[in-house]
Protein backbone atom coordinates (compact mmCIF):
# COMPACT_ATOMS: atom_id res chain seq x y z
CA UNK A 1 0.00 0.00 0.00
CA UNK A 2 1.54 3.04 -0.93
CA UNK A 3 -0.22 6.59 -0.49
CA UNK A 4 -0.43 9.70 -2.56
CA UNK A 5 2.47 11.06 -0.80
CA UNK A 6 4.61 8.05 -1.87
CA UNK A 7 4.88 7.28 1.75
CA UNK A 8 4.25 2.90 2.27
CA UNK A 9 3.75 1.18 6.23
CA UNK A 10 7.14 -0.38 6.67
CA UNK A 11 4.81 -3.24 8.55
CA UNK A 12 3.03 -4.12 6.21
CA UNK A 13 3.56 -8.19 5.12
CA UNK A 14 2.24 -8.50 2.28
CA UNK A 15 1.03 -6.40 -0.99
CA UNK A 16 -2.47 -6.72 -2.20
CA UNK A 17 -3.31 -4.79 -5.04
CA UNK A 18 -7.59 -4.14 -4.48
CA UNK A 19 -9.44 -2.78 -7.67
CA UNK A 20 -12.46 -0.39 -7.14
CA UNK A 21 -15.37 -2.98 -6.89
CA UNK A 22 -17.66 -1.05 -8.04
CA UNK A 23 -15.86 0.18 -11.74
CA UNK A 24 -16.40 -3.02 -13.68
CA UNK A 25 -13.77 -5.69 -14.60
CA UNK A 26 -13.64 -8.97 -15.48
CA UNK A 27 -11.77 -11.57 -13.63
CA UNK A 28 -10.21 -14.90 -14.80
CA UNK A 29 -8.25 -17.43 -13.03
CA UNK A 30 -6.46 -20.47 -14.54
CA UNK A 31 -3.75 -23.50 -12.96
CA UNK A 32 -4.81 -22.98 -9.57
CA UNK A 33 -3.42 -26.00 -7.16
CA UNK A 34 -5.74 -28.92 -6.86
CA UNK A 35 -7.23 -28.37 -3.94
CA UNK A 36 -6.81 -24.94 -3.55
CA UNK A 37 -10.25 -22.76 -2.69
CA UNK A 38 -10.54 -20.08 -4.93
CA UNK A 39 -11.99 -16.99 -2.93
CA UNK A 40 -12.48 -15.27 -5.91
CA UNK A 41 -15.90 -13.67 -6.12
CA UNK A 42 -17.36 -14.05 -9.90
CA UNK A 43 -14.15 -15.23 -11.71
CA UNK A 44 -14.22 -17.32 -14.62
CA UNK A 45 -11.81 -20.39 -14.28
CA UNK A 46 -10.34 -21.46 -17.55
CA UNK A 47 -9.51 -25.20 -17.60
CA UNK A 48 -5.53 -24.69 -18.49
CA UNK A 49 -3.12 -27.28 -17.46
CA UNK A 50 -0.65 -25.91 -14.58
CA UNK A 51 2.37 -26.77 -16.47
CA UNK A 52 1.12 -25.31 -19.26
CA UNK A 53 0.39 -21.38 -17.11
CA UNK A 54 3.78 -20.09 -17.92
CA UNK A 55 3.11 -20.46 -21.79
CA UNK A 56 -0.34 -19.93 -21.76
CA UNK A 57 0.53 -16.42 -19.63
CA UNK A 58 3.16 -15.85 -22.29
CA UNK A 59 1.02 -15.71 -25.05
CA UNK A 60 -1.62 -13.40 -23.38
CA UNK A 61 0.77 -10.94 -22.52
CA UNK A 62 2.40 -11.24 -26.02
CA UNK A 63 -1.40 -11.25 -28.10
CA UNK A 64 -2.41 -7.97 -25.68
CA UNK A 65 0.44 -6.11 -26.70
CA UNK A 66 1.13 -5.13 -22.74
CA UNK A 67 4.79 -5.09 -22.52
CA UNK A 68 6.47 -2.93 -21.14
CA UNK A 69 5.01 -4.45 -17.72
CA UNK A 70 5.61 -4.21 -13.74
CA UNK A 71 6.72 -7.00 -12.26
CA UNK A 72 6.32 -7.03 -8.26
CA UNK A 73 6.95 -9.24 -5.69
CA UNK A 74 3.58 -10.20 -3.31
CA UNK A 75 6.32 -9.81 -0.14
CA UNK A 76 9.19 -8.70 -0.70
CA UNK A 77 11.90 -9.34 -3.22
CA UNK A 78 13.99 -12.17 -1.15
CA UNK A 79 11.83 -14.86 -1.00
CA UNK A 80 11.11 -14.75 -4.97
CA UNK A 81 14.49 -15.04 -5.37
CA UNK A 82 15.22 -17.52 -2.98
CA UNK A 83 13.05 -19.94 -4.69
CA UNK A 84 13.59 -19.08 -8.51
CA UNK A 85 17.59 -18.66 -8.38
CA UNK A 86 18.59 -22.05 -7.56
CA UNK A 87 16.52 -23.60 -10.28
CA UNK A 88 17.46 -21.23 -12.41
CA UNK A 89 21.20 -21.39 -12.35
CA UNK A 90 21.58 -22.35 -16.00
CA UNK A 91 19.52 -19.27 -17.07
CA UNK A 92 22.39 -16.40 -17.89
CA UNK A 93 19.68 -13.65 -17.88
CA UNK A 94 18.41 -14.46 -14.71
CA UNK A 95 21.87 -14.83 -13.16
CA UNK A 96 22.36 -11.38 -14.90
CA UNK A 97 18.89 -9.46 -12.86
CA UNK A 98 20.44 -12.17 -9.80
CA UNK A 99 23.70 -10.62 -9.09
CA UNK A 100 22.08 -6.71 -9.55
CA UNK A 101 19.21 -6.79 -7.52
CA UNK A 102 21.35 -8.51 -4.67
CA UNK A 103 21.03 -5.16 -2.62
CA UNK A 104 17.47 -5.11 -3.37
CA UNK A 105 16.11 -8.00 -1.65
CA UNK A 106 14.30 -6.23 1.21
CA UNK A 107 12.04 -3.85 -1.01
CA UNK A 108 9.31 -4.36 -3.30
CA UNK A 109 10.49 -2.22 -6.00
CA UNK A 110 9.12 -3.27 -9.67
CA UNK A 111 11.10 -4.67 -12.46
CA UNK A 112 10.42 -3.82 -15.43
CA UNK A 113 9.81 -6.23 -18.33
CA UNK A 114 9.95 -5.43 -21.73
CA UNK A 115 8.30 -7.84 -24.88
CA UNK A 116 11.97 -9.20 -24.96
CA UNK A 117 12.05 -10.92 -21.65
CA UNK A 118 8.74 -12.50 -21.67
CA UNK A 119 10.17 -15.57 -22.13
CA UNK A 120 12.33 -15.08 -18.52
CA UNK A 121 8.92 -14.04 -17.28
CA UNK A 122 7.34 -17.59 -18.82
CA UNK A 123 10.30 -19.50 -16.61
CA UNK A 124 9.78 -17.35 -13.15
CA UNK A 125 6.28 -18.10 -13.28
CA UNK A 126 6.92 -21.90 -14.11
CA UNK A 127 9.24 -21.81 -11.17
CA UNK A 128 7.03 -20.49 -8.56
CA UNK A 129 3.98 -22.68 -9.61
CA UNK A 130 5.99 -25.71 -9.32
CA UNK A 131 8.45 -24.79 -6.41
CA UNK A 132 6.44 -22.34 -4.53
CA UNK A 133 4.82 -23.13 -1.24
CA UNK A 134 3.84 -19.46 0.34
CA UNK A 135 1.97 -16.90 -1.05
CA UNK A 136 4.65 -14.71 0.04
CA UNK A 137 7.03 -16.07 -3.43
CA UNK A 138 4.24 -15.31 -5.91
CA UNK A 139 4.46 -11.81 -7.89
CA UNK A 140 2.38 -9.31 -9.14
CA UNK A 141 2.32 -8.07 -13.18
CA UNK A 142 0.72 -4.74 -14.02
CA UNK A 143 -0.04 -3.83 -17.12
CA UNK A 144 1.29 -0.02 -18.16
CA UNK A 145 -0.54 0.77 -21.25
CA UNK A 146 -3.83 -0.75 -20.38
CA UNK A 147 -5.92 -1.77 -17.37
CA UNK A 148 -4.64 -5.62 -17.12
CA UNK A 149 -3.17 -6.85 -13.86
CA UNK A 150 -2.01 -10.52 -13.06
CA UNK A 151 -1.16 -12.25 -10.26
CA UNK A 152 0.85 -15.50 -9.72
CA UNK A 153 0.68 -17.07 -6.72
CA UNK A 154 2.03 -20.66 -5.64
CA UNK A 155 -1.19 -22.03 -4.57
CA UNK A 156 -3.72 -19.89 -6.75
CA UNK A 157 -2.09 -19.84 -10.01
CA UNK A 158 -2.97 -17.22 -12.50
CA UNK A 159 -5.23 -14.44 -11.56
CA UNK A 160 -5.96 -11.72 -14.30
CA UNK A 161 -7.82 -8.65 -13.57
CA UNK A 162 -8.98 -7.18 -16.85
CA UNK A 163 -10.77 -3.61 -17.11
CA UNK A 164 -12.58 -4.19 -20.49
CA UNK A 165 -14.77 -7.24 -21.89
CA UNK A 166 -12.38 -6.87 -25.48
CA UNK A 167 -9.31 -7.87 -23.74
CA UNK A 168 -11.09 -10.57 -22.06
CA UNK A 169 -12.23 -11.74 -24.91
CA UNK A 170 -8.87 -12.18 -26.09
CA UNK A 171 -7.52 -13.69 -23.09
CA UNK A 172 -10.11 -16.02 -23.20
CA UNK A 173 -9.05 -16.97 -27.02
CA UNK A 174 -5.87 -17.53 -26.38
CA UNK A 175 -6.45 -19.89 -23.36
CA UNK A 176 -8.80 -21.39 -24.89
CA UNK A 177 -5.93 -23.04 -27.42
CA UNK A 178 -4.57 -24.86 -24.31
CA UNK A 179 -7.65 -25.57 -22.46
CA UNK A 180 -7.77 -29.27 -21.14
CA UNK A 181 -10.52 -31.87 -22.11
Amino acid sequence: MVTLGGESPTDIEFLQIDYDERRKAHRTVFSSREGHDLDIEDAEVLEVPRAKAGEVLEHILQKLHLAPLLILPIAKWRPVFDLVTPVMTDNEQWISIDSEASIEMNTRDPLVCEPRDLHLLRAVVEVILREGEEMGQGISIAAIQAPVLVEVEPAGGVLLTIGNEGLADEVRAVADAFRTD
